[in-house]
This record gives structure tokens, sequence and C-alpha cells, in this order.
């Protein structure tokens, strides 16, 4: 392996500097790049599901696990990779260094989106209530002075746990009005009366807008996909004690959206066939791409060509395997694990590996403005 420095790193968190070799740069932008597992985010309504979906011993003492930040450039939990001498680099810090961070993210990502990693994609298990809350837009979010932006979400409930509620509640039932819904805030009354409640189902995808109060109940365990934000304004927490931002919520709020069923019917998505045999995508209302691959043991391979960002793959059935088509890399994709496929690793094809009918995962990318977008 070379051992010339070629691209160094300033973290100022660290007050140190981070020397890639060629050896480096190649493992990090020409095959798939899998990070640490256990990148846990440790909320009280969550359990200890994720650690028996991927495989992590556990008992019952050990913290919960609510979220697993799966690609994550986010500070408060970056995704941590595992260099083959044993260094650990975050994603976060690499993607500082623009040459790396356009092998990594693609050129035109970083040209439209910036350095920092656009998007935060986790596994949920929600074992108990969450809050009820919204996230506010971006316009909101710079104007409340926020360093995080705004968010919209995009959830798949993949499982449900036995015996649980398992329900949404999304925006508010037809003709609640905002002066009876405020006044309830502000008596820190139980607002789930005022909510339209939706009983999930595994495989239904909710496309949740900023600015949208929801609250998801105990008994779903999903994928999470937003923009690469942390801003959550609680307006109804159960009594438990936690930070509330009813201030912020109030002024994040869109009371012009739907209500009732008409805001269920506009939020639920569906996965379409796209002409790239076993590639399905789903409509979403912000940059995110989210495509679903299809691949069986039997079947002939889906083949994904002309890549030119970075893409991250969830297992959510079966397992993969993936291969570069030029052969010079090949892994396999468990359910509840992932992978990010840098955009200088080229293309490949997927087959299904398992003797089941469903060997899936999800792509996420990022829609890139046109000229006439722009």
């Amino acid at each position: 392996m070379p051992t010339n420095n070629i691209i160094s790193v300033n973290l100022k968190r660290q007050q140190d500097i981070i020397s890639l070799t060629d050896g480096d740069v190649d493992f990090l932008t020409k095959f798939p790049i899998k990070f640490i597992e256990g990148n846990f985010a440790n909320y009280l309504w969550g359990g200890h599901y994720l650690y028996a979906m991927k495989g992590i011993s556990y008992d019952e003492n050990m913290p919960v696990a609510a979220e697993s930040w799966e690609v994550s450039g986010h500070r408060k939990y970056p995704s941590r990779i595992l260099m083959p001498d044993n260094r650990i680099f975050t994603l976060k810090d690499l993607l500082k260094e623009r040459k790396l961070a356009g092998l990594i993210l693609g050129d035109a990502v970083v040209q439209h989106f910036g350095q920092d990693f656009p998007i935060l994609v986790k596994f949920i298990d929600v074992h108990q209530h969450m809050s009820v809350h919204l996230h506010p837009s971006h316009k909101t979010a710079k104007a409340l002075g926020e360093k995080d932006p705004g968010k919209e979400e995009v959830f798949i409930v993949i499982d449900l746990h036995e015996d649980a509620e398992s329900v949404l509640y999304l925006g508010l039932k037809n003709k609640v009005k905002r002066k009876d819904f405020e006044a309830a805030i502000n008596r820190e009354e139980n607002i789930l009366d005022l909510l339209h409640k939706i009983h999930v189902a595994p495989g239904e995808i909710f496309c949740i807008p900023s600015g949208v109060l929801h609250c998801w109940t105990g008994g779903s365990i999903a994928i999470e996909i937003a923009e690469s934000s942390d801003l959550t304004y609680r307006m109804y927490d159960f009594l438990r004690q936690r930070q509330m931002h009813i201030k912020k919520g109030f002024a994040s709020i869109d009371y012009k959206c739907s209500q009732g069923i008409a805001l269920k019917k506009q939020c639920k998505g569906k996965w379409e066939t796209m002409l790239t045999e076993g590639l399905d995508s789903v409509v979403t209302h912000n940059a995110l791409r989210v495509e679903r691959i299809r691949a069986s043991l039997n079947g002939n391979p889906v083949k994904i060509c002309n890549r030119d960002t970075f893409e991250v793959l969830m297992g959510i059935e079966g397992t993969i395997e993936i291969m570069s088509l030029k052969k010079d890399w090949l892994v396999h994709l468990h359910k509840g694990s992932s992978l990010l496929i840098p955009a200088k690793a080229g293309d490949y094809l997927i087959r299904g590996v398992d003797q089941v009918s469903k060997n899936r995962t999800l792509r996420i990318s990022m829609k890139i403005p046109t000229n006439m977008e722009k």
C-alpha cells in the first residue's frame, strides 16, 4: 500500500490532522463502506429489538435502542468507519476535505447540497409511545435560528411487535379548530383525541411533511429517511418530564395542511414500478430519492448503472449479493444492515441470496436539480 499522504483533513474539534494515504482513499471511495454497528440513540421509548435484529448480544439491563443511525454525517451520532489498520474515522470528519467529499458523495451532490452528508437514515424500534411532535420546514428552522435545517420524513413500516397497538397519529382530525388545539396544549392535556388515528401494517409508507403533528405509538419497527437534521419539537410527551418546545412548535405547525382522511391520503405512499426490472420508487416531496430493489435467487440480477452520486443501501428482507460490474468488489447485505456505496465505486448488480421469494433492499440517494430547476 502506498504511504504518501495525499489528503489532510483538519479536525478543529479534536485539534488533530487526519492524513490519508492513496490506499486509504481507495478504501473509502472505490468500495462499499460498512460502518461500525451499534450507533444507537437510547431514547426512552425504544426497546431491545434493534440489538437482536443486528445480531448484537444484549441483556435487559442494557440501554434501550430507540434508533439505529445507520448512515449519518450528523454531529450528534456520526457513523464511524473502521479502517484496515484499526483507525476509526467518522463520516462527518472525512467529508470536510473537498476532494474526498466529491469522491464519496459525487461532485454533483457537493455542488448542489454541500459537503455535509445530506441525508439521515435510521432503523427505529417504537417500543413505547413517542412524543406528539413535528419538524419545522427549512424556512422556519432558519427563521428560528436553528443550526440544523428543517426536514420531511419518509417512514417505511417493516414489522410490528406482537399484540401492540401499532398506530400512527397524523395531523388534526377533521373540524378540530386551531384555538381548541392550542388551548389543549396550553392546559398540558393529552391531545391524542384531537389527532387522526391510523392503524399501520408492515410495508406501508408514510411521507410526513414538515409542520405536521405526528406520534407513533408502541409497536412499530420502521425505517426513517430524512434530511440530515435532528430538529424535533415536542408538543405533548405523556408527562415524562422531557424538554418541550411549545413556542417553536406553534411557530412551525402548518395549519393550512389537510386534516383527517385527506391528510392520510396525501401522506400515504406506495411503490411504483420503474422501467428497470426489479426496481420500484416512491414519490417524495423533497430532494430524497427512495427506491426499492427486488432480487430473487433464480431471477435476473438487477443492474444499477450510470452512477455518479452516492447511494445508501438498507437491507429489509432476506439477503442480497452486491457485485461491481468490473468484478473488483463483492459484498452481502442482510436485513437490518446498511452500506454506503460511494460515487466512485462504480456500477453494480444485485442478486438475491436467500431461498425465499423476497430479497429486498432500499436504495436511497439524492435528486440532483436540472438546469431548469436551479
